[in-house]
């Protein structure tokens, strides 16, 4: 049984930055969601929120092995 945990999620993706700090270490993206404006300027940039691994939301979805399949 899969625990409802962010790092268990399919929208999960893992927080990598070359000035990752070892806090964002147990951090990653949720990609459920589009990216959010930082600022209210019109030249901000967008960003996805980050989570904690253990954090989950009700948008959980367990990551699951897929494949393509080819109809013969």
């Amino acid at each position: 049984m899969t625990t409802c945990a962010c790092a268990n999620c399919q929208f999960y993706d893992i927080h990598t930055s070359a000035t990752a700090k070892q806090k964002e270490k147990d951090t990653g993206l949720c990609r459920f969601n589009p990216p959010l404006p930082q600022t209210a300027s019109a030249d901000a940039r967008a960003a996805w929120p980050v989570v904690g691994k253990r954090d989950w939301c009700g948008h959980f979805a367990a990551t699951v092995e897929r494949f393509a399949t080819v109809a013969a």
